[in-house]
């Protein structure tokens, strides 16, 4: 059996995005794998395209 170096087992899937959570203000992160942005203050789940659209209408 081949062997190969896995990047994601080591490495952490959050990063902390630069935008403010719609419903509290907290900060968010994203777990990009799923496509979704959480808050870290009221935990909510929000879609990362929504947060990217909004944004972009600013």
């Amino acid at each position: 059996m081949a062997e190969f170096d896995n990047i994601y087992a080591e490495s952490n899937p959050f990063v902390r995005a630069h935008f403010d959570c719609p419903q509290c203000g907290g900060k968010l992160w994203e777990y990009a794998i799923q496509g979704q942005m959480v808050c870290e203050d009221c935990r909510n789940p929000f879609p990362s395209e929504d947060i990217f659209d909004e944004q972009a209408k600013r």
